[in-house]
Formats: C-alpha cells, structure tokens, sequence
C-alpha cells in the first residue's frame, strides 16, 4: 500500500468515525438509545481502525481490531490501558444492543458511551499523528 493510500484510508476511516458520533447524537435525541450505543462504538471502531492505518495495519475482524490497537498503540505506551478497555467496553456494549433482544439501554448509557466515544476519539486525537484533510 503505497503512502497516498495510507493517507487517503485513514482520512476515510477518521471521516466514517466522525459520521457514526454524528449518528449516535442524532438517535440519542430520537431516544434511540440501543442505536446510539452501537453507533458510538462504531465511532470509536473507525477512529481505532484509522490510527492503525496510520502505521500501515489493517485488521480484518472487529476483534482484530481491537487486539491490534492494544498491540500498536498500549503496549508501546502511546496511549493508557484505559483507552483499550473503552473501546473493548464498547464493543460489547454493541453487542448487546445490537444482539440481545432484552437489552434495552437507557437515555443515561446511551449518553454514556457517547462520552466514552468522545474521550477515545479525543485520546486518539491527541496522541496519535493523523494526516491532515
């Protein structure tokens, strides 16, 4: 994968993160609120999958992913333990409300991990280099 590629995939998975907090939003106030669970993981699954795309990785599953960011980017200290945790914490939000026919979040979890979203994003934002627009 050449350096333009690099660039242009990452920017795309930072612009589909960026729409999926946008969606989460919008079904929070349309009381939504299994929907913007499993949005505001998505937002943060795009932005995770951008910044391994920054370093040239691509993961194939949900799981890789999410194993690949400890790997690249906690191990190596580039960002806390906490931010992996968020991200696995949301995945299996998602899970749930995407799955399991009971689940039913509320108004506060929903708003919940929206904020969870937005801090992983922000982390992401701030410690990783991504390649401007």
């Amino acid at each position: 994968m050449t350096n333009a590629n690099v660039n242009d995939n990452t920017r795309d998975e930072v612009r589909r993160g960026d729409e999926a907090l946008r969606a989460a939003r919008v079904l929070l106030e349309a009381g939504l609120f299994n929907d913007a669970v499993s949005r505001a993981y998505y937002a943060a699954f795009h932005w995770a999958s951008a910044a391994l795309m920054s370093r040239g990785v691509e993961a194939k599953t949900h799981r890789g992913t999410i194993q690949m960011f400890g790997l690249h980017f906690v191990k190596t200290r580039v960002l806390p333990r906490e931010e992996a945790a968020r991200l696995t914490e949301l995945e299996t939000f998602r899970e749930l409300s995407d799955y399991a026919v009971a689940a039913r979040f509320t108004r506060e979890e929903a708003e919940s991990a929206i904020d969870a979203a937005e801090a992983f994003i922000r982390a992401c934002q701030t410690a990783i280099p991504f390649p401007s627009a």
